[in-house]
C-alpha cells in the first residue's frame, strides 16, 4: 500500500477521527497471531498489508494507531474516544466501530481480487441491569480470514443501568471508490444477533471508514418512601379522686372524735337521772 493511498485515506480519517483508539479494557479477539496475523506500516508511505481480505490488523496504522482494539465510544459525542467510560442517567455514548480491509492489492494481483464479500457488523449491547456492562462490536466478512473478528469497550456507573440502542442512529461513514466520501444509515438490525450489512469492500486504506451508533444510558432512580408522621395516642383525661390528704383524714377523725364524746354525754346523763 503505497503513500498515495496512505494519506487519501488519512485524510478522510482525520475528519472522522475523535482520538486514537487505545488498548480495549476487555479485549479483542482473537488475539493469536497465528489465526490473525498482524502487519506494520514500515514507514507511513509503505505499509504491506495481507494476501488475503482479513480486517482490523494493523499495529501501527498511521491514523488510528492498533486496529485490533477497534471498538471505542464518547461520552455524548463529546471529546476522546475511550474503552471504558463512567455514565450517568440520561447520558449518550457515541459508539465508534473502525473499519479496514487489509488486503493488499501488491500482494493479490490488483485491486479487484482484494474485494471482501458482504462485509456484515454487529454491535452487541446488553440487556439487563448492572453497574458494569460490555459493549462488543462485530466484523465479519464471507471470504475473510478469520471469519469474524470483536472487540469490547466498557461502560460502568455509580448505581445500576441499562443501555439501550437509539433506534435510527447507525450510519457508516467511508470512501466507496476510495475518493468520494459518503456517510449512509444503516439499518436497526446492528443491534440484533444477525447484524447488518455493509456490502464489499476493497482492500486498502482509502476504502476504511467507521460507524457510528448511539447508545442511551438509563439509571432508575429509587422512589423516596414517603414521610408517615409519629401517630398521637388519644388523652384520656384523668378519674377525679377523693382528697386523702393528711389534713382530710386528721380533720376525718377529729369530726368522728367530737360526735363520739357528745353521744358518751347524752349516755351518762340519761343513765344518771334514772337513779
Amino acid at each position: 500500500m503505497k503513500k498515495s493511498r496512505i494519506f487519501a485515506s488519512a485524510a478522510l480519517s482525520a475528519a472522522m477521527l475523535v482520538a486514537p483508539v487505545g488498548t480495549a479494557l476487555a479485549g479483542y479477539f482473537p488475539t493469536d497471531p497465528t489465526v490473525r496475523p498482524v502487519y506494520t506500516c514500515v514507514t507511513p508511505d509503505n505499509c504491506p498489508g495481507a494476501n488475503h481480505v482479513q480486517f482490523n490488523s494493523f499495529v501501527n496504522n498511521p491514523v488510528v494507531g492498533d486496529e485490533r482494539p477497534f471498538l471505542a465510544g464518547a461520552l455524548n459525542g463529546q471529546g476522546a474516544v475511550q474503552d471504558r467510560i463512567k455514565v450517568q442517567d440520561g447520558d449518550r455514548i457515541v459508539v465508534r466501530a473502525y473499519v479496514h480491509n487489509n488486503a493488499d492489492p501488491y500482494k493479490m494481483g490488483g485491486e479487484a481480487n482484494t474485494l471482501a464479500q458482504n462485509v456484515n457488523v454487529h454491535v452487541l449491547v446488553p440487556n439487563g441491569r448492572d453497574t458494569n456492562m460490555n459493549i462488543v462490536g462485530f466484523v465479519s466478512a464471507d471470504n475473510a480470514s478469520p471469519k469474524t473478528i470483536n472487540d469490547t469497550m466498557s461502560v460502568y456507573s455509580d448505581s445500576p443501568m441499562t443501555l439501550e440502542y437509539v433506534k435510527g442512529s447507525a450510519e457508516f461513514t467511508h470512501k466507496p471508490d476510495g475518493v468520494h466520501q459518503v456517510t449512509v444509515p444503516l439499518s436497526d438490525n446492528i443491534a440484533l444477533p444477525g447484524g447488518t450489512s455493509l456490502g464489499n469492500i476493497l482492500g486498502c486504506f482509502e476504502f476504511s471508514g467507521y460507524i457510528y451508533l448511539t447508545v442511551a444510558v438509563h439509571i432508575p432512580t429509587t422512589p423516596t418512601p414517603p414521610v408517615t408522621p409519629p401517630v398521637t395516642p388519644p388523652v384520656t383525661p384523668p378519674t377525679v379522686l377523693p382528697n386523702t390528704g393528711a389534713g382530710d383524714v386528721v380533720g376525718l377523725f377529729a369530726g368522728v372524735s367530737v360526735l363520739s364524746a357528745l353521744g358518751y354525754r347524752l349516755f351518762m346523763s340519761r343513765k344518771l337521772s334514772r337513779r
